[in-house]
């Protein structure tokens, strides 16, 4: 198995959240032309026992924002305090920032980074430790395409027309090329 790199995670995290901003933007236009009440679709959840859609992209960029708090060895936070009071907009933003900072590390990144450990902790009484590649493959992605997936899936759920091509977008520059 190939070693992941680091510049290729940040691509990746880049261009996959260049996709969710897209399907946003989209979602703004379909879902509530000329409304800035997005409320409907701030309060959806895909179960009952799940957080609601403005969680589903914050978390969505948590992963990224770790990967760069690890990269620098600087703690992460979850995100914003006040996501239950968020609006529509807010989250578009946060999700551009968090696109930016990407484009920004890019210049600083170091691959020999990837090459430390991670330690995992998830309350109440669960630690374990992970090598960078491992944190990545393991840890940040599944847990990025998880809230990633959820976001469009609530989209679909409230009618929003897209399909595979939307969440697949990163793939077009290779077919039209």
């Amino acid at each position: 198995m190939a070693k992941t790199k680091l510049k290729d995670t940040l691509t990746l995290f880049e261009s996959r959240l260049a996709s969710l901003a897209a399907i946003m933007a989209k979602g703004r236009e379909e879902l509530f032309p000329g409304c800035d009440d997005m409320s409907p679709i701030m309060r959806c959840r895909l179960a009952e026992d799940m957080l609601p859609f403005p969680y589903q992209i914050i978390y969505t960029c948590n992963q990224p924002h770790q990967f760069l708090a690890w990269l620098k060895g600087e703690g992460v936070s979850d995100g914003p305090e006040n996501i239950d009071n968020m609006r529509y907009a807010d989250l578009q933003t946060y999700v551009d920032e968090c696109i930016t900072s990407l484009k920004q590390a890019r210049v600083s990144a170091s691959e020999d980074l990837m090459d430390r450990e991670k330690g995992i902790n998830i309350p109440p009484d669960i630690s374990f430790t992970l090598i960078g590649p491992e944190y990545v493959d393991e840890w940040l992605m599944p847990n990025f395409y998880f809230h990633f997936v959820t976001a469009y899936n609530i989209f679909r759920s409230r009618g929003l027309s897209i399909g595979k091509a939307d969440y697949m977008a990163h793939l077009l520059p290779r077919i039209y090329g």
